[in-house]
Parts: C-alpha cells; structure tokens; sequence
C-alpha cells in the first residue's frame, strides 16, 4: 500500500509539472486583439525577391501611402542596410506588441466612437516617425534602432538620440493618433493654450501607459525630470514675470517647445521643452480636482484658461 502513494504521489507530481508548462507556453503565445502587423518584414521581403508583389495588397490603403508619401527610393545602399538592421534588432517585437495591446484596449473603452486602427511598423529612411492615415497607424521602426547605432551618428544631433531607443515606440504611436484624433485647437502663439494641448495629450498617454516612468510621458531622462521638478517654481515665476503665458508671441512660446539641447526662454541647464512637462503637471493637477471629467470631454476642452484656474495649480 505504502509503494502504491508513493507512486500515485509521483505520478500527480509528473501530471503537475506537465500542466504547470502547458500553461506556460500558452502564456507564451499570447493572442492579441489588437496586433501590430509587419509591413516591414513583408516589403523587405518583397525587396529581396522573397515574396510577389500580390502579398502586399492586405496592406492598402497604407500601401499607397508609403510608396508615394513616404518612402519611392530603395536603391540606396545605406537605406539597405537601415532596414536590414531594423529586421535583425525587431525581430522580436513581443514587448511592444503587448504594451501597444494594453494600451488600445484602454483607447477602445474611453473612445468607443473612434474606429480602431490597424497597426503596422515600417521603413522610412528617417522620413517620419508616425504614419496617420485612414484606418491605420504605422511606426517608422527605423527611428528606434538605438541610442548608438551607427548610423545615426552623421544625422542627427546628440540630445535627439534618446528619443530614438525603442522605449520611445509605444508612445510616440499613441501620441500620434491623439494628435491625429484631437488636432490642436486654439492660438498657438499662447503659450497657454499650447501648453495645455500638449499636457492634455501627455495626461492621456499616462493612462493609456500606466507602467510607464513618469518622465517617460514628457519624453524625458529622469535628471531631466528631476530638474524641472527642482526648478518647478522658478519656471512658473519666470513665465509670470516676463508676461508670457497669456502674450500672442510665437517666437516666445515656441522656445518652450522646440527639439534643442535645452529651452532657451529658461537656462543652458533645462531641459528642451519645459512647456510639455508644465502642462502635463497642470492637466494632472486638473484631473485631480475634476475626476469625473472623461478623456473626451478633456481632449474637446479648449477653454484654456478655464482649465488652468480649475486645475488650482501651485507650484
């Protein structure tokens, strides 16, 4: 009797550990309502005579977009090589897919109005980093090889190479389709209202990325982060002072926003676009006081000054 539970003991143990690794490949191979589909692969595939051109058409109409907008040109060696490195480096994409997945399914529930898009990446020989157009959204993957690719080093300035890791995919893909979805509405002169938008877009992005760093949302390193929060009060004191919140100057407001090595409406020390992470901590500071308010009723407000004062932001 005593040599029989030892073997039923055995062969429970057998049956669990059989179950527990079913289990985990099928955790493995997750299915995803919402997947990103590789343009890339199929036209590097059809570039190298793998593959007839007839297997692209599932792709129109961001086909026809890509061949006449964005990219007409692969003769060149180096764009060669770009998508041969892109096609090594993402040849596993599951992370993102599964962040972008998260992500959409929360974009379906608080915009259910809004038709779902499909998502591809591609190439673009450094063309544009989000492709918007009707019914889909696709990633120029070759804008996120890395921080030190090669490549990149004869084109593009050093504070832009940290917008061009992969970290950067999933929100620069949700970015654009709120842009696209919610293009701005106001002066863009005013510092406010274009500060505002842009929180707006950043506050949504947090919700839609919730495990995201919160620096993450700006675009930004941590020490980025951690300056403005250090300098949180002499940034709103400056803006104050000199006028410029409410002043219609592009050239003024524009300096908080602009791609450059800091914001030059501040100090050499800041950060570029000090004006994204003070709306965004404006906009949060707003839903705080107004929880009830939806995403949509947040992206159509364009009563910036509205906002600002509901949002009893302090610094």
């Amino acid at each position: 009797m005593l040599k029989n539970r030892k073997k039923m003991k055995r062969r429970y143990c057998i049956f669990f550990i059989i179950a527990c690794f079913i289990i985990a490949c099928n955790k493995n191979k997750e299915n995803y309502d919402f997947p990103i589909q590789r343009f890339d692969t199929d036209f590097y595939r059809y570039l190298m005579g793998e593959l007839p051109i007839d297997s692209l058409q599932q792709y129109r109409p961001f086909l026809d977009d890509y061949t006449e907008k964005v990219i007409n040109d692969f003769s060149d060696s180096t764009l060669m090589r770009i998508y041969s490195d892109e096609q090594r480096i993402f040849a596993d994409i599951s992370g993102l897919q599964k962040e972008v997945s998260i992500g959409m399914e929360k974009w379906s529930k608080h915009f259910p109005d809004l038709q779902q898009p499909a998502i591809y990446l591609h190439v673009s020989g450094w063309n544009q980093h989000v492709v918007v157009g009707e019914n889909y959204v696709s990633l120029s993957a070759d804008y996120y090889l890395g921080i030190d690719y090669p490549l990149y080093q004869p084109y593009f300035y050093n504070y832009q190479l940290p917008q061009m890791s992969s970290g950067r995919m999933a929100p620069d893909l949700f970015l654009g389709l709120l842009m696209t979805e919610f293009p701005f509405y106001g002066n863009e002169s005013v510092l406010l209202d274009k500060m505002l938008y842009d929180g707006k877009l950043r506050y949504i992005l947090s919700q839609l990325l919730p495990k995201r760093k919160v620096y993450e949302y700006v675009g930004y390193t941590l020490e980025q982060y951690d300056w403005c929060k250090a300098n949180e009060l002499r940034i709103w004191k400056t803006i104050l002072e000199k006028q410029q919140l409410f002043t219609s100057d592009y050239s003024t407001a524009m300096q908080y926003f602009r791609d450059a090595p800091y914001t030059a409406a501040l100090s050499a020390e800041s950060p570029a676009k000090v004006g994204v992470w003070l709306g965004f901590q404006i906009i949060s500071a707003y839903m705080k006081q107004q929880p009830e308010t939806t995403w949509i009723d947040l992206m159509n407000d364009v009563d910036y000054i509205r906002l600002l004062k509901e949002s009893k932001y302090r610094p």
